[in-house]
């Protein structure tokens, strides 16, 4: 037998490092949802960029491109008082100035489109966007409008549940008005883009109120102004909003700490929305207060000779509009009505069935009135339904003429709302079969909220 020395027995060899173990790539549902839903609408909104009906709308947006340069001379002569300059706020023509540089353009585009001539006159003068400034004009939108979709998806998650976000960006994301003006060179995208990062912002603020949040709600309204006017009258509300609260907390009808906090910071929206409006936009500088009021004349003596002009589409009085809303957004565009019409063509139908996407967006404004209530007047919630209600009635109380493009803002809350139904509906449905996921996924993203609202609700 052979023997072992003490030593021999006691040594060791070092061991073998094991391999670097690679840390395993993982993308979460809160990045990925919203990831795939931007892909989805950018690549519906670029297929149908080259197929899309040119409006001559778009060669007016194109030929201020140039605006996106010459802030650089913001004394220049751009903006001196002319009508091409307060005929429309500039930062649509800042997207498409924006667009073009990306994408290799310059912004020395066409000439001004007179519409008192037809598009063969206006081709001879070269009023007619070239095709590659229109496409790459096309392609900025189709990218807000993708955008705008992610919006709604966070709007939705936040105030209900991913099922609402994800549901909700669906909608939008396949909504027949919504593809096409995503792929025209038309700044109502931006529009709606921004209204919904207002309402996302509203939310927070109403959450959690700040300083930061505050500004940057101002900020957003003060460019939806400088992009179609209407988000800028949204700011008076919000503070007679916050009077609101100041004098209800005064009487103890609301929690004194918050409610004077947040009212104080929405007495403050007006100012900032202005501000803002009147630093992006050099053709108010001189005269700031005057010529924000010679734009408002401007759009309205449009819309009279609008309305004039093409009498079949003019709106008298609110009830009207509410009607033509109805039928713009269930007879001809609809989410619901073009999936069933894609539906019936592949089983060999030819109907064109009216879309219900009214009706589901109506049931939404019962959950969302219900969470209100439930979460407090200074709930998140509640900022976000007010700008969302406010937004939409400007549309319905505006409206003199029943141009598609007009109805954007409200396919953006029927969006919204849709989400909210689809969620009370699984929640309901799991809640009967007795599924855990009836619970709102929403909590975590409420866990940072504080309950400050009336006194017996709580906040989000």
């Amino acid at each position: 037998m052979t023997s072992t020395s003490p030593n021999q027995a006691e040594r060791t060899w070092p061991a073998v490092p094991a391999p670097p173990q690679r840390p395993r790539a993982r993308v979460s549902a809160a990045l990925l949802l919203p990831l795939i839903l931007f892909v989805l609408s950018l690549a519906i909104n670029l297929v149908h960029v080259d197929i899309t009906e040119f409006h001559s709308d778009e060669s007016r947006w194109i030929n201020r491109a140039n605006y996106a340069s010459d802030l650089l001379n913001p004394f220049g002569p751009t903006w001196k008082d002319q009508y091409l300059t307060r005929g429309q706020p500039p930062l649509g023509s800042y997207l498409m100035g924006l667009g073009l540089l990306l994408q290799g353009r310059d912004t020395d585009t066409n000439a001004v489109w007179d519409f008192s001539y037809g598009p063969d006159w206006n081709r001879t003068v070269g009023a007619m966007a070239s095709g590659a400034d229109l496409d790459a004009a096309r392609r900025a939108n189709a990218v807000v409008g993708a955008l705008t979709v992610v919006l709604v998806y966070f709007i939705g998650r936040t105030l209900m549940g991913t099922i609402a976000g994800v549901a909700g960006g669906l909608m939008l994301a396949l909504h027949p008005l919504h593809i096409w003006i995503s792929s025209q060179a038309l700044s109502d995208q931006l529009l709606v883009f921004l209204v919904a990062a207002s309402m996302l912002v509203a939310i927070r603020l109403g959450n959690s109120p700040s300083r930061g949040s505050a500004l940057a709600l101002g900020v957003l309204l003060g460019l939806g102004g400088a992009t179609k006017l209407s988000p800028l009258l949204l700011a008076l509300p919000l503070a007679l909003f916050g009077l609101g609260m100041l004098v209800l907390a005064r009487y103890g009808q609301m929690h004194p700490a918050k409610s004077r906090r947040l009212g104080v910071y929405l007495l403050w929206q007006p100012v900032i929305a202005f501000t803002t409006f009147v630093s992006v936009y050099p053709y108010l500088w001189p005269a700031p207060i005057q010529r924000t009021l010679n734009l408002f004349a401007l759009r309205s003596s449009e819309m009279d000779n609008q309305s004039a002009a093409w009498p079949d589409v003019a709106v008298d009085n609110p009830i009207l509009a509410i009607g033509r809303i109805y039928e713009r957004l269930t007879v001809q565009f609809s989410t619901t009505g073009s999936l069933l019409g894609d539906a019936a063509g592949w089983l060999g139908f030819g109907s064109e069935p009216w879309g219900i996407d009214i009706p589901i967006a109506v049931f939404g404004t019962g959950v969302l009135t219900m969470l209100v209530f439930k979460r407090g007047l200074t709930s998140g919630t509640a900022l976000a339904t007010f700008l969302l209600a406010a937004q939409v009635a400007a549309i319905v109380v505006g409206m003199q003429v029943d141009f598609y493009r007009y109805h954007l803002p409200v396919v953006l809350a029927v969006a919204i709302l849709s989400g909210l139904t689809v969620q009370a509906a699984w929640q309901f449905v799991a809640a009967r079969a007795g599924s855990p996921l009836h619970r709102d996924d929403a909590t975590a993203s409420a866990a940072s909220t504080s309950n400050h609202g009336l006194r017996t609700g709580g906040n989000r």
